[in-house]
């Protein structure tokens, strides 16, 4: 559950994920650090390397657990995608649920709380606007209905 729980409340990428370190964390300051070179790790884009806030304290306590015994997660993406697919078959979702969905499901959640484009757009590491624009787009128009459809 770690895993689903950091990729729907930080944005994080599978890949980004399944290198992520304790160095990553702030805890004084609950943020995730995103590096642009760490290690074997280097993040896809310039933009990848990102600051984000993680407040929400279900996700805040489990990776506390989790890296309190662990340096690192030490997964490949493939791990990742596998256990996220895993858990999601175990559900009465319809919907295919990858850890890419869990990163939308990020933006769209933080998009219909109020974030602003800018928000949006430095903790996903988009390039531009466009894409947080997509997301505040499809909160305000496609979220009830979809949770409808979903539960």
């Amino acid at each position: 559950m770690n895993y689903l729980y950091t990729l729907a409340h930080s944005g994080i990428g599978a890949d980004e994920l399944a290198y992520m370190t304790d160095d990553w964390m702030d805890w004084q300051n609950e943020l995730l650090r995103v590096p642009a070179v760490e290690g074997d790790w280097t993040s896809k884009t310039e933009h990848a390397a990102r600051t984000i806030p993680v407040k929400h304290p279900g996700t805040l306590r489990r990776l506390r657990d989790y890296f309190g015994y662990h340096a690192e997660y030490g997964a490949t993406r493939q791990t990742v995608t596998n256990r996220v697919k895993r858990v999601a078959a175990e559900t009465d979702l319809r919907k295919k649920i990858t850890p890419h969905v869990l990163r939308h499901t990020y933006g769209t959640l933080i998009a219909a709380r109020g974030a602003t484009p800018q928000y949006i757009r430095q903790t996903m590491g988009h390039a531009d606007l466009s894409s947080a624009n997509d997301y505040l787009q499809y909160a305000g128009t496609q979220l009830d209905a979809e949770a409808e459809e979903l539960w």
